[in-house]
């Protein structure tokens, strides 16, 4: 049976130059079409709208007569792609590397394959697909002649990251932290780090070469404990003097610039990076880490370090008018944690913190936080100082809970109706507004703020 199977893989993959595709919006000419059951609808009912974008086949667990020729039917797609993923990394000869955390995981990725590329020929998982489906998609999409892939791996409950572990089989495993997040599942922070800590465990990976953790990661005696007596090296980055790479210096120099001061083996670096937020120019250690790691030239990295582009919903900042006033937003509603939006409200109050500015900091929920949720959403009190910002703005059901623990509500609103927040910003926004977003991804604040920026709310108001 498992030899028909790996025929069956190799007959598809033979000659095949297109990409594996579950949405065929996304079709391109020699790809192929996957056909999957979504939350709310059937891939079955694009097949032909994928054939007419040129898809060169079609893998599905239903035989249709009308595209006879096109169908590749199997028993059950997504066990399928994820045969096709483990094939596709058997073969893969280049280096594996795989991120995980609490928070940074895609900013990560994403500079590692911003930098990698300027060295050799690199690969990284699209967007956030850092899920069963997403990490296996990504690997039937991997191509095998380049030198480097990097990809995504994520959970939200428990046993996720062993099973995709034991998928992607990284040679480089990064976590970047651990902190409160999918605590609905996870219960406390030390389950948060026993999940994340699977990517690093031999048991479920014999390829694992390497470890890069942060020096003051929590519960990190656990992380050496499942190492100890592994021929497994594990590199750390912080300020303090027994990291391997150490911060000297980390110095905003603009509103979205950064100079950093490193030492690495005893010597010295400085380099300016694009970005404007501080935990971003922090990932980039890991980035030199892994270059020093792969032995690649470290001045690839300074040199282009002033052009790494934005994400997204991860700080990107643009001037937008909004009631004919223009309008600075900066959208940080990508996801939310305690310590992202420690984090952000630290950020926001320093920045252009010289310059004479109407900030408006609007706070929308932060989910999956389980049992405590309404506990963490209070203790946002402890470093939120209202008197920091223009206005603070609270819209969401979880993020009443600190609208509650402010006796004086003078600089600090809350709203659960959206028209009636687009009324409140229609008479403050004035000139030089800063409007920054945070939130989590599905919260009210999240598609609040897109439909802000692209004025779609304004005629509301």
């Amino acid at each position: 049976m498992k030899k028909v199977l790996e025929n069956k893989i190799k007959k598809i993959l033979n000659n095949f130059k297109g990409d594996f595709k579950i949405d065929s919006r996304d079709i391109k000419k020699g790809d192929i079409f996957v056909v999957l059951k979504g939350s709310k609808d059937h891939g079955k009912y694009y097949i032909e709208d994928a054939l007419k974008k040129g898809a060169l086949k079609i893998i599905s667990e239903n035989t249709n007569s009308k595209y006879k020729n096109k169908i590749i039917k199997v028993s059950n797609c997504k066990i399928f792609l994820k045969e096709i993923a483990k094939f596709k990394r058997k073969k893969f000869t280049g280096k594996v590397i795989a991120v995980t955390g609490s928070v940074g995981k895609t900013s990560t990725k994403e500079q590692l394959k911003f930098f990698l590329k300027f060295e050799m020929k690199s690969q990284a998982s699209i967007k956030s697909y850092n899920n069963e489906l997403g990490v296996s998609l990504s690997l039937c999409n991997l191509r095998l002649n380049s030198s480097v892939a990097i990809f995504e791996i994520g959970t939200n409950n428990f046993g996720e990251i062993k099973k995709l572990t034991k998928i992607v089989k990284p040679n480089i495993s990064i976590i970047t932290n651990i902190s409160s997040t999918h605590l609905k599942y996870f219960k406390n922070i030390k389950n948060v780090a026993k999940e994340k800590y699977d990517m690093i465990n031999p048991k479920y990976n014999n390829c694992l070469e390497t470890v890069i953790i942060p020096y003051n990661l929590k519960f990190k005696t656990y992380l050496y404990k499942i190492l100890d007596k592994q021929k497994i090296k594990i590199y750390t980055f912080g300020d303090e003097k027994k990291s391997n790479l150490v911060i000297k210096k980390i110095h905003r120099i603009s509103k979205n610039k950064f100079l950093l001061k490193i030492n690495y083996n005893k010597k010295n670096y400085n380099y300016k990076i694009l970005t404007v937020a501080k935990h971003q120019a922090v990932n980039s250690l890991i980035v030199i880490l892994v270059f020093f790691i792969l032995k690649l030239n470290i001045k690839k990295i300074f040199k282009n370090a002033l052009y790494l582009p934005e994400l997204k919903g991860r700080g990107n900042i643009d001037k937008v008018y909004i009631f004919r006033k223009k309008t600075l937003l900066i959208d940080e509603t990508y996801n939310a944690s305690p310590l992202s939006m420690k984090e952000t409200i630290k950020y926001f109050k320093e920045y252009e913190s010289n310059k004479k500015y109407n900030k408006i900091l609007i706070l929308g929920d932060m989910l999956e936080l389980g049992k405590k949720e309404k506990s963490y959403h209070r203790e946002i009190s402890n470093y939120l100082n209202v008197n920091n910002f223009f206005q603070v703005i609270l819209f969401g059901n979880l993020i009443l809970n600190l609208y509650k623990t402010y006796k004086n509500k003078k600089n600090i609103f809350y709203f659960s109706n959206q028209k009636e927040l687009i009324k409140h910003l229609a008479k403050y926004i004035k000139k030089n507004t800063i409007i920054l977003a945070k939130g989590s991804n599905s919260s009210s604040v999240n598609i609040f703020f897109k439909k802000l920026y692209n004025k779609e709310l304004i005629e509301e108001k």
